[in-house]
């Protein structure tokens, strides 16, 4: 009775190791499988080129002759029938050029006023010299005839200009 354990042992035993066997090849083959792609994608075959011919031949376009027309004036409106009426072209009178003015150096620092606004003053440079100027009071020629805080108006011999606040 000692030998049937012992042959049962064996047995289980050999059935077991069986089973590694069979896992260890199995084991074996996918990473051989795996290993193989891996390798494979990285070292592609060359894929195989066909020989082309290299003949190439050249054809010139020929050159045709451009087409002829003619522009026509057109007499009548293609869309109501009617004749077209020619505008007559009005004379342009042409002013007389004014010579140019060599204006003074004129500078607009800013404006002054009461405290219920009835009388506004402007501080003007002209010419380099400070001065309080009413609306439409002349100083050296030059006539203030507008302003606002941030422009005057003047004009000079009859020659008019905006001055913008510095």
């Amino acid at each position: 009775m000692d030998i049937i354990p012992i042959i049962a042992n064996k047995v289980l035993a050999l059935k077991n190791k069986t089973k590694t066997y069979v896992l260890i090849v199995l084991v074996l083959c996918i990473w051989g499988i795996i290993g193989y792609r891996v390798l494979s994608a990285i070292n592609p075959n060359a894929p195989q080129i066909a020989q082309q011919n290299m003949e190439v031949q050249f054809t010139p376009n020929t050159i045709k002759e451009a087409d002829n027309f003619s522009v026509q004036t057109v007499e009548r409106d293609p869309f109501l029938g009617t004749l077209y009426v020619k505008k007559e072209k009005k004379q342009v009178i042409q002013r007389p050029v004014t010579k140019s003015i060599t204006w003074p150096d004129v500078i607009y620092h800013g404006s002054i006023s009461t405290q219920h606004k009835q009388i506004k003053m402007f501080i003007v440079s002209i010419n380099g010299l400070q001065q309080f100027v009413k609306p439409k009071q002349t100083i050296e020629g030059i006539k203030l005839l507008r302003g606002t805080s941030q422009s005057i108006v003047i004009s000079y011999k009859g020659q008019r200009k905006t001055v913008q606040k510095i």
